[in-house]
């Protein structure tokens, strides 16, 4: 405690009791009561229990264990292997963690390697973590490192000291404090490093470059690499110049919107290659990923080999997608480049009728799709599209990128040989900028050539001029820096611009109009930096002094397939609803939970005080209140503190379920409206719903500790009023915090 009061840097720390702890106290009570007095997260304390603590008592020990971890706590099991049941141990009880005793290695022989290195896979495969202690030298931890050990603990890193030494030691060690909100990310990695037969890499991925956190020999072997260096290593396989890193970021950035395991087929030096991945987590923008890898040119199954050898030989150098596709089964198998583009295509076969549908839809510029459904043989109207003497065909399309901006693509439809017209290889190629231009010319209406005719012209700036001067439609246009480019008569209108000289050239920020610049701004970089189509996107805007509700759209203006800038128009939410009566009520809901928002909730309160005084139907208010949330937000960050106060709102609703109405009030304060006549049901529940929320200790895979402060008040208590239920209950809780916090320091 003294260290959170004063900033200086916390981190977990184990605790051992023994079994005479547990006989003569309730410990789970004395913990509970010092990380409540303390504000102590409950991630932040490991109990150690030793086997031989076990095989004293049996029942008492896993009545312990159970209801420790229940409370969100980590039990380690100590000195594992020092007894004679430690495997049945590992059956019977739930451990998060083991710790061995490097005895085993103090001569580094081959069979106390061995005995470690299937110790701690053994562990991680059943889903406990593994802590080596009494590490020594800097050839023990290079081994246990590179088996995958997850923690290590000994004097090679310090002695036991004083606080304030060991922080001098470790800084003169360039040892740092890992940040809690670092702990669960690190965790995934740790556990999933195995040393096994199977190729095995664990990889982080910031956005641009690779960094390669654990890798066994079987992956080393299948990559032809024998150094144990990992810094060498990703400097060979994840060079920056290499010509394969855009592929492999391509490939990367797929599996991280799929969030699931994706496939990569690739030559090297003559090589043929099967690279999967498995997204494992993300963290502050890193992204972690198991990998595994299959040099194919080693394989023994030479038929496979030979099949590559005809289809797959340097291709990567000519294609940017190369697919095997049968008509006959209606299946695509990527060969080459399937996750640039295709996103169903996963590690196998994909039905290729729904892949090409799914392609036309996402990626095609819009007057190209049916010509490539026509292409693609999707139509039984299009048996004759292509001449009989064509042994294959071609054709170019308008494929969208990651950037938004259509570029043109050559298409191709190869039969292979003796599988009757049934198996083609269908590929993706990208055209000479001569052939670019060329088709830009003749598919693009160039307004300042005379590619386009004088009557389409005059027509067009017609039917833009009338729509922008004459139309109820408040639209805009921006250039690629989001400035204005211009603005129609209703926008002018509605935020009472004199003149056009007011608005152009300047952005939305410049203009001071909303409350919040943040969501425009990033919608607009989104349409403008990757063709995003925004469409009833919610805000507000002031006119003045009055704030506005809106929905807007905004879609790319593109030239020759490049984005130019942005187009969009909006409306005024209220007159919409005035306007069309039909529209449905604002709703009642908190935007974050399922619980009712808090402007609905003290409508209700209304209802509820009527009922009271008419029908006379006592009823109670109970506020709860996270204490932690401004901790929890500061850890992990605000899309992970709405993951916990969804979380809070799902437990609530588990205790109340019809019975009463609750809301998010503000922040993690959260209100609940119930009839009820007594305070001994009131406090009953209040103990139920502090309890239930308690128990949450982990949220995505990150750890939480809520604490709840609860305060509840019949309304037919003396010196309550209606009016006066909300304001009375919010300062009691406060003052009952004050105090917890006073009592702390």
């Amino acid at each position: 405690h003294e260290h959170f009061v004063s900033g200086k840097p916390i981190f977990p720390v184990s605790v051992n009791f023994s079994r005479l702890d547990f006989i003569m106290c309730d410990m789970l009570k004395v913990v509970e009561n010092a990380v409540a007095k303390y504000d102590i997260p409950r991630d932040y304390i490991h109990i150690e229990i030793t086997e031989s603590m076990i095989a004293q008592d049996e029942e008492l020990m896993k009545d312990v264990i159970e209801s420790f971890r229940n409370r969100g706590y980590e039990i380690w099991m100590d000195d594992f292997g020092s007894g004679y049941s430690s495997l049945t141990l590992l059956q019977d009880y739930d451990f998060d963690l083991l710790k061995m005793d490097m005895h085993f290695l103090t001569t580094l022989s081959e069979k106390s390697k061995t005995i470690v290195r299937s110790t701690i896979n053994m562990a991680k495969r059943i889903g406990i973590k593994t802590l080596c202690e009494g590490v020594k030298t800097k050839e023990q931890i290079d081994f246990l490192y590179s088996i995958g050990c997850g923690k290590f603990q000994g004097f090679y890193f310090g002695q036991p000291e004083p606080y304030d030494t060991m922080l001098q030691n470790m800084a003169s060690k360039n040892i740092s404090i890992e940040k809690r909100s670092w702990y669960s990310y690190y965790e995934i990695a740790s556990i999933t490093a195995l040393d096994l037969d199977q190729p095995l890499e664990i990889i982080e991925y910031d956005g641009n470059t690779f960094k390669t956190l654990f890798m066994n020999d079987a992956f080393r072997k299948q990559i032809s690499i024998a150094s144990n260096d990992l810094r060498q290593i990703d400097r060979v396989i994840y060079n920056p110049s290499s010509a394969l890193m855009p592929k492999y970021i391509q490939f990367i950035e797929k599996a991280i919107v799929s969030k699931s395991s994706e496939s990569f087929y690739y030559t090297n030096n003559g090589d043929y290659f099967l690279l999967k991945v498995l997204y494992l987590s993300e963290n502050e923008n890193r992204y972690l990923f198991k990998a595994s890898i299959t040099n194919i040119s080693l394989d023994h199954n030479t038929n496979e080999r030979d099949m590559l050898d005809n289809r797959l030989r340097e291709l990567n150098h000519l294609h940017e997608v190369v697919l095997l596709i049968n008509y006959k089964e209606d299946i695509a198998f990527p060969l080459l480049g399937g996750y640039l583009y295709l996103n169903k295509i996963s590690e196998n076969t994909q039905n290729m009728t729904e892949l090409c549908l799914d392609f036309a839809a996402n990626y095609l510029f819009s007057e190209d799709k049916n010509e490539f459904i026509k292409f693609m043989r999707l139509e039984k109207s299009t048996k004759n599209y292509y001449p009989e003497e064509q042994c294959f065909t071609k054709k170019t399309f308008r494929v969208k990128q990651q950037d938004g901006s259509y570029k043109w693509r050559e298409f191709a439809l190869l039969p292979i040989p003796g599988t009757d017209d049934t198996e083609f290889l269908f590929t993706i190629s990208i055209l000479s900028n001569e052939s670019v231009e060329a088709l830009d010319k003749t598919f693009y209406t160039d307004f300042s050539s005379n590619t386009a005719t004088e009557d389409t012209t005059i027509e067009y700036a017609q039917l833009w001029y009338n729509l922008i001067t004459n139309s109820t439609h408040k639209m805009f246009w921006k250039d690629k820096n989001r400035r204005f480019r211009g603005v129609s008569k209703a926008f002018m209108d509605f935020y009472e611009i004199k003149s056009l000289d007011d608005i152009i050239g300047k952005t939305d920020e410049d203009m001071h109009w909303h409350v919040d610049d943040g969501p425009y701004q990033g919608d607009e970089l989104d349409v403008i930096g990757k063709g995003k189509v925004v469409f009833n996107a919610p805000g507000q805007c002031i006119v003045n002094g009055v704030v506005h509700n809106i929905i807007c759209n905004k879609i790319p203006i593109y030239e020759k397939g490049k984005i130019i800038g942005l187009v969009g128009n909006f409306e005024d939410i209220d007159q919409e609803i005035f306007r069309v009566q039909k529209l449905l009520n604002p709703s009642r809901l908190d935007k974050i939970t399922r619980l009712m928002n808090s402007k609905f909730f003290v409508q209700t309160l209304f209802d509820y005080a009527e009922q009271y005084h008419d029908e006379g139907k006592n009823y109670a208010y109970i506020l709860l209140h996270n204490s932690n949330h401004h901790r929890i937000e500061e850890t992990y960050g605000n899309r992970f503190s709405s993951s916990v106060l969804k979380e809070i709102s799902e437990k609530i609703i588990d205790i109340i379920g019809q019975r009463a109405v609750a809301s998010r009030i503000k922040e993690s304060y959260f209100g609940i409206l119930i009839y009820i006549d007594s305070n001994e049901k009131l406090n009953e529940l209040i103990k139920s719903l502090k309890e239930h929320i308690e128990e949450i200790n982990q949220v995505n895979n990150k750890n939480v500790t809520i604490n709840i402060t609860a305060v509840g008040h019949l309304r037919s208590e003396e010196n309550i009023a209606d009016e006066s239920l909300l304001s009375l209950t919010q300062k009691e809780l406060d003052s009952i915090e004050a105090k917890k916090k006073s009592d702390t320091q």
